[in-house]
């Protein structure tokens, strides 16, 4: 029989045809494996040497299906022919579809008339032929392909979006798919046409070419259009280029490199321009060079050890923002080496900060070389111990204004215990010893950075040993699905009341102190190692929590701490300067799926008055979801990390249908009764095509940088790609 090679030929001929559109076939027919073959009839014609099936033709091999009215093999021509709804049913999903099939025994030349198919994802493709040539080249004529669903109401009806062309050629051997008088139709609606596109076959995963543009535009730089070129320069390396060119301030050489080591991985971006810079004063240098390098490198040595850098600067505070790389307030730079081994760290790290507000000073700003951390846990041991040993060297610089260098370690032994009636006890004990060589400094001017002549260089250091005993008592019910927790917690600290903080140290890493519900059973509130929480206190507090029977999930706590000493290391407005500390907590409510909320609070111990209050609330369906952010800092003391502050975020989104949606968002200062930021905006998104229009306006200013109104426009097209706007 040599019915199962010409079926096998003919299976093979429309996935080639599929190919070039993105299907992802499965497995390719195999001649080994046998075919199971039904027909109303099959013949054999000895004359013309032809086999013929006919009638409700259907081949199987294993999860593939032929379905036609007949096929036919000429085996002096050899020849195969399928003709009359032609259905080939893939394993992987797709549908193929034709009236009439021809195609060569070596499957190099053959035609299909009248081609459609479904892929996998529901995208539709049609041509009113395909022929295939050499091999290696498929012709499609008069093709349409379109990712969007039908209308159900009216198939017939044009869809949301779909691509005609003249002409479709998918040449295996280039990797390449070229379209040749193509054009781009919206509701049947022809919007863009080109004579000529191509794009890489769904087998590339990278091909250079150009990719979609951006176009923007500001009061400052005029309107703006950017076209990046994607090279890929081998399997390991890129480049993309992606030149800015504005109206108002020339063009832009921007773009990034990529390599993927052996050992490690390269990604470099930057850019550079000679443009006009507008300074605080409003007076305008012209023609000065600005630019950015963004670059990160990681880079393994060994099983253990590996090295790496972030390098991150920009020539001038603005430039970096005016042009819309980034809209962070500083940079920073870094570059180390770690190593890792059994339950050992080591790091070494260096730091280069660069701020990018009109009030930052690059020479007050601190430069960290080195920063040197090693961290060690032991295995537990006697009576399930654990030993731990932390050390710290730091050398701070500046090129104006104190400097100091520190070395501190932390020797610590901890032990956890579960007593027989379920309550959970752990003891630490630590020692911790810091030395510092500071130059520049005066004790009596701890926030000022320059003392200029009154400055002075000193020796000196600490020993501050530290014991600590934490109880928690976990009380659990569980009745009608309801499971409930409720946990007292008490922890006693002791160590030494008075010179731990001595005047000769220098703040610098425990400046940015919130008193609040996360730090409240830390052993040290402050945040870094200069500043350290001395004398005997007890912590306390109640922890409660609730999973309802649908698994939605409520949580409280509320604690407060008692030293027997006052501090003077807590300024006012902390809420540690007194014995007694302020009250913090933190409420979650899940109550059901539409509604999630937090607040989190601190209130004066004396008068509850609040002293922080924080709520954080995503309340109703996607119909319309209301997300909301509140921060209240009623704080007594003015100055530095302890300021006040009031702000609101409200954000409303309404989803008014299966694909289109609204929002609208605002940020306000309530305590200056300023406005940060508005936007408005609309989408569309359904399985085919997005549609994105935002409308902004940013109050935000720092010399070059003015409140402004923006639109930003985005478009996708499945398979396209994105287009928008800046």
């Amino acid at each position: 029989m040599r019915q199962a090679p010409a079926i096998l030929r003919i299976l093979l001929l429309l996935a080639v045809c599929a190919v070039p559109h993105g299907g992802t076939l499965g497995q390719e027919p195999r001649a080994d494996i046998p075919a199971l073959l039904s027909a109303d009839s099959v013949s054999y014609d000895e004359t013309l040497e032809v086999v013929t099936a006919s009638g409700n033709v259907e081949i199987a091999q294993q999860e593939r299906v032929l379905l036609a009215d007949s096929v036919s093999y000429n085996l002096k021509s050899d020849v195969i022919t399928a003709s009359g709804n032609i259905t080939l049913l893939e394993p992987t999903g797709e549908v193929f579809f034709a009236q009439y099939v021809e195609l060569t025994g070596d499957l190099r030349e053959g035609l299909v008339r009248d081609f459609r198919a479904l892929l996998t994802d529901r995208s539709r493709l049609a041509a009113a032929n395909a022929v295939r040539t050499n091999g290696n080249r498929t012709e499609m004529r008069k093709a349409v392909f379109s990712p969007c669903r039908a209308c159900e109401e009216d198939p017939s009806k044009a869809p949301l979006w779909q691509i005609k062309a003249h002409k479709v050629v998918h040449d295996q051997e280039e990797k390449t798919i070229s379209y040749r008088d193509a054009r781009l139709e919206l509701f049947g609606i022809p919007v863009a046409y080109t004579p000529f596109f191509e794009h890489p076959d769904p087998t590339v995963k990278r091909k250079s070419g150009f990719l979609a543009p951006t176009v923007g535009g500001d009061s400052n730089l005029g309107t703006t259009v950017q076209v990046p070129y994607y090279w890929a320069i081998s399997p390991d390396r890129d480049v993309t280029f992606e030149p800015i060119i504005t109206t108002e301030q020339g063009v832009v050489l921007a773009g990034g490199y990529r390599q993927l080591l052996k050992d490690g991985e390269l990604d470099i971006a930057g850019s550079a321009t000679i443009a006009d810079r507008k300074d605080s004063g409003g007076e305008v240098d012209e023609d000065v060079l600005r630019g950015h390098i963004d670059a990160e490198g990681r880079f393994d040595i060994n099983e253990t050890w590996r090295w790496g850098f972030d390098l991150n600067r920009a020539t001038d505070d603005t430039y970096m923002r005016l042009y819309n790389f980034t809209g962070k307030r500083s940079l920073t730079s870094n570059a180390f080496v770690e190593g890792f081994r059994s339950r050992n760290y080591i790091a070494v790290n260096n730091y280069v900060f660069q701020g990018l507000r009109e009030s930052d000073d690059r020479k007050t700003t601190p430069i960290i070389v080195p920063q040197i951390d090693y961290n060690f846990v032991s295995e537990p041991g006697l009576a399930g111990g654990v030993y731990s040993f932390d050390a710290n060297l730091l050398a701070l610089h500046r090129e104006e204004g104190r400097q100091s260098r520190r070395i501190s370690t932390v020797t610590a032994w901890e032990l956890p215990f579960t007593s027989p009636i379920g309550d959970v006890y752990r003891f630490r004990a630590s020692l911790q010893a810091d030395g510092y060589w500071v130059d520049n400094f005066d004790p009596d001017q701890q926030g000022t950075i320059d003392p200029g002549s009154a400055g002075e260089e000193k020796v000196t250091g600490r020993i501050f040993p530290q014991v600590s005993l934490q109880w928690r008592y976990p009380w659990i019910s569980d009745a009608g699905g309801w499971t409930q927790k409720l946990e007292p917690i008490v922890q006693g600290v002791a160590s030494p009341v008075f010179g731990m903080n001595p005047g000769e140290i220098p703040n610098e890493d425990s400046q940015d102190f919130d008193f609040d519900d996360t730090n409240l059973l830390s052993l040290n509130r402050f945040p870094g190692s200069d500043r350290v929480d001395p004398g005997p206190r007890v912590d306390y507090g109640l922890k409660w929590n609730v999973v309802t029977p649908g698994g939605l999930t409520s949580s409280a706590f509320v604690g407060q701490s008692y030293r027997m000493f006052e501090d003077e290391n807590f300024r006012s407005g902390s809420g540690l300067e007194d014995k007694l500390s302020d009250i913090v907590g933190r409420i979650d409510l899940k109550p059901s799926q539409y509604i999630d909320l937090q607040y989190r609070f601190r209130f004066d111990k004396d008068s509850f008055t609040r002293r922080r209050s924080e709520v954080t609330a995503q309340v109703g369906p996607p119909a319309l979801n209301l997300s909301l952010n509140y921060l209240d800092l009623n704080l007594t003391n003015d100055q530095g990390e302890f300021a006040g502050r009031e702000e609101l975020t409200v954000r409303l989104r309404s989803k008014l249908s299966e694909y289109w949606s609204v929002f609208l968002g605002h940020q306000r200062n309530l305590e200056t009764d300023d406005s940060l930021r508005t936007e408005i905006g609309i989408g569309y998104q359904d399985e085919c095509f997005l549609i994105d229009v935002i409308a902004q306006r940013n109050f935000f200013e720092d010399s070059e940088i003015d409140p402004e109104d923006s639109i930003f426009l985005r478009l996708g097209f499945k398979h396209l790609g994105q287009f928008g706007t800046s």
